[in-house]
This record gives structure tokens, C-alpha cells and sequence, in this order.
């Protein structure tokens, strides 16, 4: 009886692993599924239900979107890694999102979120989650710029250049214009003064 009831244990753990490689195999080839067509701008509105399963972004970020998109996009830095951006409301002339690392290079997807160093109005600096501006990039990372502004005129604002080389974000060049009542009213970013940054 102890060698049959053994052999129903081995049994019901082989089943278990096979299911849970099977789910993992399943949840990788999803994701590369959505993320070809996000990259092909034929992302769909059930793609995000699916990818929040896997990266469980807050609720928070969840409850402000309404639009009948997905809201998702992938960043590629290599095959199996990309940025993933959640736009979680896109505002009246600029969005809020989330920001996760997406590493696909084994059979269960690895994601984290990013916390960006960012600059206020006021030149505080502090590390936030849930990022306010529009995200200007390419498929480089050395290219990955917000533009954060503190007006709908567009002539205050960041715009910040990061590197997301390594685990979390890291400021590469500020250029800012923190001062929404100057005179000087300037709304090419790029021509915004230089924040040295110590």
C-alpha cells in the first residue's frame, strides 16, 4: 500500500510540473504575442488584462484609465528585454504611467518596476513610480527622454534624459525651465537651459 500511495505522490508531482512549465511556457509566448503587435500598432484592448496578470501594476493606475486601447508600450533594448510603459490616463495634454523591466530570456517572464529620478517645478528631486509627461524614444535606450510639463502652453517644464542600462533609471542630462511665469517664453524643450547635476 506504501508504494502504491508513493507512486500516486510522484504521479500527482509530475502532473503539477508539467502544468506549471506548461503556464510559464504559455505566459512567454502571450507576451511576445502582444508585444509584436503592440510593436506593430495592432495592440488590442485585451492585451492589458493579460499582461496586468503578469506584472500587477496598482490599482491606482488602473482605476484612472478609460480609454479603449490597451495603453501598452514595449521598448526593446535586446530579444528578450524590453521596457514595458502602462499608461495609466493620458490626460489633457499629457499621460501618467508605470514603467517595468521586462526580461523574457527564461520561460517565466522577470519584471520590475522603475522608479525615476524627477525634478518639480520647484527643482525637488525625488524618485517616483508613476511618471507624468510624454515619453520621447527609439529602439536605443541612450535615446530614452520624458517631457514632463508644468503648463499646457508647453513653454515650462523637464525634459530629462535617463539611462535604464542598469536596474533603475539614472539621470543622464536635465534640461528644465522651472519658472511658468517668465517672460521668456521658450517651447522647443531642447532649448530649455541645462540642469547641472552634482
Amino acid at each position: 500500500m506504501k508504494n502504491f500511495n508513493d507512486y500516486f505522490k510522484y504521479v500527482a508531482l509530475f502532473t503539477v510540473l508539467l502544468v506549471s512549465t506548461a503556464c510559464a511556457e504559455n505566459d512567454s509566448s502571450k507576451l511576445i504575442s502582444i508585444i509584436e503587435n503592440s510593436i506593430n500598432n495592432q495592440s488590442q484592448a485585451s492585451d492589458r488584462l493579460i499582461v496586468r496578470k503578469l506584472l500587477n501594476w496598482p490599482d491606482s493606475c488602473e482605476k484612472t484609465f478609460n480609454a479603449p486601447t490597451s495603453g501598452l508600450n514595449f521598448i526593446k533594448q535586446s530579444d528578450t528585454l524590453y521596457i514595458t510603459q502602462v499608461i495609466c490616463t493620458y490626460g489633457s495634454y499629457q499621460g501618467m504611467s508605470v514603467f517595468y523591466k521586462l526580461d523574457l530570456s527564461n520561460k517565466n517572464p522577470i519584471a520590475h518596476q522603475l522608479k525615476f529620478p524627477v525634478y518639480d517645478s520647484n527643482m525637488k528631486n525625488t524618485k517616483e513610480s508613476e511618471i507624468w509627461g510624454n515619453v520621447l524614444t527609439s529602439s536605443t535606450f541612450d535615446k530614452f527622454k520624458i517631457l514632463t510639463l508644468y503648463s499646457g502652453f508647453g513653454h515650462c517644464g523637464s525634459l530629462t534624459k535617463y539611462d535604464l542600462s542598469g536596474n533603475q533609471p539614472k539621470i543622464k542630462q536635465l534640461k528644465i525651465q522651472p519658472n511658468c511665469e517668465t517672460n521668456k517664453k521658450i517651447r522647443d524643450p531642447e532649448k530649455w537651459p541645462v540642469k547641472a547635476l552634482t
